[in-house]
């Protein structure tokens, strides 16, 4: 079953979109499958620009057995996918549970940051990606401005 995967993955990779399905499809009544048919299918119809096919796939693999880096990969792909076909509302509901299964993940952020600028949440996006930048950079110069960057990230509209 790992071997039918991997060489869907690897037919993924070469563009052979519909053939890695194909051999994907062959795993979805095996319980023990399913959910990571059901994610590299959705990867699939992503890559191929078939997003609204890849949402199905990535809410079939929510349900089913994922290993916890599955389990991410899915969230943020089914995110992503919602905010790149215009449904902000649901990349919201689905980026913000990313973020409070795995916080750590910073990568999350700037897309999560996209989908608040999509909302009309501008303050909330800028302040997210100064305040990502401040605790990312190795850039010096920056980190001299730390205090003063995030002091105004907190309320981008303050004067004093």
């Amino acid at each position: 079953m790992e071997l039918i995967i991997e060489k869907a993955i690897e037919l993924r990779e070469a563009g052979k979109y519909e053939e890695s399905r194909i051999l994907l499809a062959t795993l979805l009544s095996d319980d023990t499958y399913a959910a990571k048919a059901n994610l590299q299918m959705a990867w699939s119809y992503d890559n191929e620009g078939k997003e609204k096919s890849a949402i199905t796939h990535y809410k079939s693999a929510l349900l089913g057995s994922l290993s916890d880096i599955e389990r991410f990969d899915t969230l943020f792909g089914l995110a992503s996918t919602y905010r790149s076909m215009g449904h902000y509302k649901e990349s919201l509901q689905y980026f913000e549970q990313t973020l409070a299964e795995y916080p750590d993940k910073l990568e999350i952020q700037p897309f999560y940051a996209m989908c608040l600028y999509n909302l009309g949440r501008h303050k909330d996006a800028t302040a997210l990606l100064l305040e990502l930048l401040v605790s990312t950079t190795s850039s010096e110069s920056i980190k001299e401005y730390q205090r003063a960057i995030l002091l105004y990230a907190n309320d981008l509209d303050s004067t004093w």
